[in-house]
Protein backbone atom coordinates (compact mmCIF):
# COMPACT_ATOMS: atom_id res chain seq x y z
CA UNK A 1 0.00 0.00 0.00
CA UNK A 2 3.06 2.19 0.44
CA UNK A 3 3.67 2.87 -3.22
CA UNK A 4 0.59 3.98 -3.76
CA UNK A 5 -0.19 7.57 -2.46
CA UNK A 6 -3.15 9.11 -0.87
CA UNK A 7 -3.76 11.19 -3.64
CA UNK A 8 -3.98 8.36 -6.17
CA UNK A 9 -6.43 6.32 -3.75
CA UNK A 10 -8.45 9.68 -4.10
CA UNK A 11 -7.99 9.73 -7.86
CA UNK A 12 -9.54 5.99 -8.34
CA UNK A 13 -11.98 6.52 -5.98
CA UNK A 14 -13.46 9.30 -8.10
CA UNK A 15 -13.60 7.60 -11.13
CA UNK A 16 -15.24 4.40 -9.37
CA UNK A 17 -17.68 6.89 -8.44
CA UNK A 18 -18.44 8.76 -11.45
CA UNK A 19 -18.58 5.60 -13.39
CA UNK A 20 -20.87 4.00 -10.82
CA UNK A 21 -22.91 7.02 -11.22
CA UNK A 22 -23.30 6.50 -15.05
CA UNK A 23 -26.73 5.65 -16.23
CA UNK A 24 -27.41 2.18 -16.90
CA UNK A 25 -28.07 1.76 -20.76
CA UNK A 26 -31.27 1.41 -21.67
CA UNK A 27 -33.12 -1.58 -23.05
CA UNK A 28 -35.26 -0.95 -26.03
CA UNK A 29 -38.42 -0.49 -25.61
CA UNK A 30 -40.69 -3.08 -26.70
CA UNK A 31 -42.87 -2.18 -30.01
CA UNK A 32 -46.46 -2.76 -30.21
CA UNK A 33 -47.91 -5.20 -32.63
CA UNK A 34 -51.61 -5.74 -33.84
CA UNK A 35 -53.41 -8.25 -35.43
CA UNK A 36 -56.88 -8.20 -36.60
CA UNK A 37 -59.20 -11.31 -35.45
CA UNK A 38 -62.89 -10.53 -36.37
CA UNK A 39 -64.42 -12.97 -33.28
CA UNK A 40 -62.48 -11.50 -30.93
CA UNK A 41 -61.00 -7.81 -31.79
CA UNK A 42 -57.84 -6.09 -32.59
CA UNK A 43 -55.07 -7.97 -30.55
CA UNK A 44 -52.15 -6.17 -29.24
CA UNK A 45 -48.96 -7.65 -28.19
CA UNK A 46 -45.55 -5.72 -26.86
CA UNK A 47 -42.79 -7.56 -28.39
CA UNK A 48 -38.80 -7.00 -28.94
CA UNK A 49 -38.45 -4.54 -31.78
CA UNK A 50 -36.24 -6.71 -33.61
CA UNK A 51 -38.34 -9.73 -32.96
CA UNK A 52 -40.15 -10.86 -36.11
CA UNK A 53 -44.23 -11.57 -36.34
CA UNK A 54 -46.02 -13.72 -38.59
CA UNK A 55 -49.75 -14.14 -38.69
CA UNK A 56 -52.04 -16.34 -40.04
CA UNK A 57 -56.37 -17.22 -39.54
CA UNK A 58 -57.43 -20.32 -39.83
CA UNK A 59 -60.77 -21.50 -41.20
CA UNK A 60 -62.31 -21.31 -37.60
CA UNK A 61 -60.95 -18.17 -36.71
CA UNK A 62 -58.36 -18.94 -34.55
CA UNK A 63 -55.25 -16.14 -35.10
CA UNK A 64 -51.78 -17.43 -34.91
CA UNK A 65 -48.82 -15.25 -34.51
CA UNK A 66 -45.59 -16.55 -34.81
CA UNK A 67 -42.37 -14.61 -33.03
CA UNK A 68 -38.97 -15.62 -34.00
CA UNK A 69 -35.59 -13.82 -32.58
CA UNK A 70 -33.22 -12.46 -34.72
CA UNK A 71 -31.09 -15.61 -34.39
CA UNK A 72 -34.44 -18.30 -35.02
CA UNK A 73 -32.35 -21.38 -33.54
CA UNK A 74 -32.74 -19.98 -30.11
CA UNK A 75 -36.21 -20.28 -29.71
CA UNK A 76 -39.57 -21.04 -31.60
CA UNK A 77 -42.60 -19.46 -30.27
CA UNK A 78 -46.93 -19.36 -31.71
CA UNK A 79 -49.63 -17.60 -29.78
CA UNK A 80 -53.12 -18.89 -30.85
CA UNK A 81 -56.17 -16.21 -29.52
CA UNK A 82 -59.99 -17.35 -30.23
CA UNK A 83 -63.20 -16.99 -27.87
CA UNK A 84 -64.19 -19.72 -25.42
CA UNK A 85 -67.06 -20.47 -27.21
CA UNK A 86 -65.12 -21.32 -30.61
CA UNK A 87 -62.19 -22.95 -28.76
CA UNK A 88 -64.96 -25.30 -27.11
CA UNK A 89 -63.80 -23.89 -23.63
CA UNK A 90 -67.11 -21.76 -22.98
CA UNK A 91 -66.45 -22.73 -18.78
CA UNK A 92 -63.19 -21.89 -19.01
CA UNK A 93 -61.67 -19.36 -16.03
CA UNK A 94 -58.54 -18.07 -14.77
CA UNK A 95 -59.27 -20.88 -11.84
CA UNK A 96 -59.54 -23.39 -13.88
CA UNK A 97 -56.15 -22.36 -16.17
CA UNK A 98 -54.13 -24.98 -14.38
CA UNK A 99 -56.57 -27.57 -15.20
CA UNK A 100 -56.53 -27.12 -18.07
CA UNK A 101 -52.56 -27.54 -18.66
CA UNK A 102 -52.76 -30.19 -16.75
CA UNK A 103 -55.56 -32.18 -19.21
CA UNK A 104 -53.88 -31.23 -22.32
CA UNK A 105 -50.66 -31.71 -21.65
CA UNK A 106 -50.74 -35.16 -18.93
CA UNK A 107 -51.27 -37.29 -22.54
CA UNK A 108 -47.67 -35.64 -23.26
CA UNK A 109 -46.06 -37.22 -20.35
CA UNK A 110 -44.31 -40.32 -21.79
CA UNK A 111 -41.97 -37.98 -24.24
CA UNK A 112 -41.05 -36.17 -21.35
CA UNK A 113 -38.73 -36.60 -17.98
CA UNK A 114 -41.16 -35.30 -15.95
CA UNK A 115 -44.00 -37.44 -14.25
CA UNK A 116 -46.49 -35.09 -13.64
CA UNK A 117 -47.80 -31.36 -15.23
CA UNK A 118 -46.78 -28.72 -12.76
CA UNK A 119 -48.53 -25.56 -13.65
CA UNK A 120 -46.97 -22.62 -12.61
CA UNK A 121 -48.98 -19.03 -12.70
CA UNK A 122 -47.73 -15.64 -14.50
CA UNK A 123 -48.35 -12.35 -15.58
CA UNK A 124 -48.89 -8.85 -12.82
CA UNK A 125 -52.34 -10.58 -11.66
CA UNK A 126 -51.28 -14.45 -11.79
CA UNK A 127 -54.03 -14.16 -14.51
CA UNK A 128 -51.95 -16.78 -16.50
CA UNK A 129 -50.23 -20.36 -16.52
CA UNK A 130 -47.91 -22.25 -17.87
CA UNK A 131 -46.10 -25.40 -17.39
CA UNK A 132 -42.55 -26.55 -18.99
CA UNK A 133 -41.62 -30.28 -20.14
CA UNK A 134 -37.96 -31.45 -20.76
CA UNK A 135 -37.77 -34.11 -23.53
CA UNK A 136 -36.67 -37.23 -22.49
CA UNK A 137 -34.51 -38.12 -25.79
CA UNK A 138 -33.63 -34.89 -27.93
CA UNK A 139 -32.71 -35.30 -31.47
CA UNK A 140 -29.39 -33.38 -32.36
CA UNK A 141 -31.09 -29.76 -33.49
CA UNK A 142 -34.00 -30.25 -31.64
CA UNK A 143 -35.40 -27.74 -28.85
CA UNK A 144 -35.33 -29.35 -25.14
CA UNK A 145 -38.29 -27.84 -23.67
CA UNK A 146 -41.83 -27.56 -24.78
CA UNK A 147 -43.63 -24.82 -22.66
CA UNK A 148 -47.22 -24.40 -23.05
CA UNK A 149 -49.33 -21.54 -21.33
CA UNK A 150 -52.78 -19.74 -21.48
CA UNK A 151 -54.56 -16.74 -20.43
CA UNK A 152 -57.69 -15.02 -20.37
CA UNK A 153 -58.74 -11.84 -21.94
CA UNK A 154 -62.25 -11.57 -21.41
CA UNK A 155 -63.83 -13.95 -23.88
CA UNK A 156 -60.64 -14.57 -25.48
CA UNK A 157 -58.40 -17.42 -25.09
CA UNK A 158 -54.75 -16.47 -25.55
CA UNK A 159 -52.85 -20.11 -25.64
CA UNK A 160 -48.87 -19.52 -26.60
CA UNK A 161 -46.54 -22.60 -27.27
CA UNK A 162 -42.58 -22.32 -26.75
CA UNK A 163 -39.98 -24.56 -27.99
CA UNK A 164 -36.85 -23.71 -26.89
CA UNK A 165 -33.29 -24.79 -25.20
CA UNK A 166 -32.53 -22.57 -22.60
CA UNK A 167 -31.64 -24.14 -18.95
CA UNK A 168 -31.31 -20.62 -17.16
CA UNK A 169 -35.13 -19.13 -18.36
CA UNK A 170 -33.23 -16.42 -20.54
CA UNK A 171 -36.17 -17.27 -23.01
CA UNK A 172 -38.73 -18.69 -20.73
CA UNK A 173 -38.52 -14.74 -19.20
CA UNK A 174 -39.15 -12.44 -21.76
CA UNK A 175 -41.55 -14.78 -23.55
CA UNK A 176 -43.88 -14.65 -20.49
CA UNK A 177 -44.08 -10.72 -20.56
CA UNK A 178 -45.03 -11.13 -24.38
CA UNK A 179 -47.65 -12.87 -23.17
CA UNK A 180 -48.86 -11.19 -20.41
CA UNK A 181 -48.90 -8.18 -22.88
CA UNK A 182 -51.68 -9.80 -25.23
CA UNK A 183 -54.38 -7.75 -24.92
CA UNK A 184 -57.79 -7.87 -27.06
CA UNK A 185 -58.94 -4.70 -27.76
CA UNK A 186 -62.86 -5.44 -28.78
CA UNK A 187 -64.32 -3.00 -31.45
CA UNK A 188 -67.24 -0.88 -30.74
CA UNK A 189 -70.43 -1.93 -31.66
CA UNK A 190 -71.96 0.40 -34.51
CA UNK A 191 -75.30 0.59 -32.67
CA UNK A 192 -73.66 2.50 -29.52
Amino acid sequence: MSAITRGTWRCIAFFVAAIAALPAPAAEPASVRDFDNPQVGRIQLQVPPDWLAYERQDGAGTTFVRLLPPDSRRFGLEIQVNTRERLGLPALTVDGLPGYLVSRLSGLLPRFLETAVAPVRFGPAGDGAYARLTDRHPRQGEFLFLTRGVRLDGEAVIVFTLYSSDHDASVLTPVLAVAASVTIVRPVSAGR
